[in-house]
């Protein structure tokens, strides 16, 4: 099988890449022009690379391949705007040339049960889901795949790019420590609910697989028993040893906005504000192509070493 791939150079993109050149895929990469250090050639070598800007431009590409596995895409909540959904037009477009079907890898959190019509959490909700019904509607043959929050390798906790619960976790060290500092402890509402996370390599497995099997259908990469989050808080905290600097308010996080809050408080309630949602799920998702849950207190160890060490190095 020979496949167009877009956003190996992510976190995802990545982990499909390893997964489906073990399995015999011939895959021609297409990157934003000045990624080829990021590509990880140090395990596959890739005979062709397409260097191309998805927000910007069309790929110019004429060879034959058996399908396009769409993984780029732009994950920050406040540059998502409409980039996704561009970029879904002109995957499309190359698609509709090739003639081939389309793996578009989107977001779970685009889910909505049957009965509940809310709108979505944020704009990259929007803009995700705008690009699957770009797809959609194209008549291009397709599967979807809609992953939870992507964590670090199953086995050595490490990841390329610290997004999503990455984010969250900085800003609580932030704040937790620099209210230490003033002798304060940080306060903040009980987080209620789940937290749908799912380590890269086992999402990237799930997805090679299904892949490989040509199911083209919107299948859900999920935790199938995810774990409270307030469990994962207090892992969190735990590992870096700040619980004590933390006191839980029996409060709702919207009740907690409108409190007199510290300036450390404040910061990581705005900051907060964006990833709230996805601690508090009040709904499941539809059956996961993953099978188990593999986030338990040793991962946790593992994927927060990880984090801890890469952001020493850098810092």
């Amino acid at each position: 099988m020979k496949a167009l791939l877009t956003g190996i150079t992510g976190n995802l993109g990545y982990e499909v890449a390893l997964d489906l050149v073990q399995h015999g895929f011939d895959l021609i990469p297409c990157i934003r022009p000045g990624m080829s250090d990021a590509l990880p050639v140090q395990k596959t070598k890739f005979e062709q690379i397409i260097e191309c800007d998805l927000t910007e431009k069309e790929i110019e590409f004429s060879d034959q391949v058996d399908c396009i596995i769409h993984c780029a895409g732009v994950v920050h909540f406040r540059e998502a705007h409409n980039k996704n959904e561009m970029m879904m037009y002109r995957v499309v477009a190359l698609a509709e040339k090739l003639n081939v079907p389309v793996y578009f890898v989107s977001t779970a959190f685009v889910y909505r049960p049957e009965g509940k019509v809310e709108c979505f959490n944020n704009r990259y909700e929007q803009d995700k889901y705008n690009a699957e019904q770009v797809l959609v509607k194209s008549g291009v043959p397709h599967g979807i795949f809609r992953p939870a929050v992507l964590t670090g390798n199953s086995r050595t906790g490490e990841i390329r790019n610290f997004s999503g619960f990455y984010q969250i976790v900085r800003a609580f060290v932030s704040a937790v420590q620099s209210a230490s500092a003033k002798n304060s402890v940080l306060r903040f509402p009980k987080m209620l609910g789940e937290s749908n996370m799912v380590p890269v390599d086992q999402a990237a497995v799930s997805i090679g697989k299904a892949i490989r099997d040509n199911r083209l259908e919107t299948l859900y990469v999920t935790n199938p028993a995810p774990p409270r989050s307030g469990w994962a808080l207090d892992e969190t905290l735990r590992f870096f040893n700040l619980l004590d600097g933390v006191k839980i308010l029996d409060v709702s996080f919207q009740e907690f906005g409108g409190m007199d809050l510290t300036e450390e408080e404040a910061a990581l309630y705005r900051v907060s504000q964006h990833f709230s949602p996805y601690w508090s799920m009040d709904y499941p998702f539809p059956p996961s192509i993953c099978e188990d849950n593999l986030i338990n207190h040793d991962y946790m160890i593992k994927a927060l070493t990880f984090f801890r060490d890469s952001e020493h190095s850098h810092g």
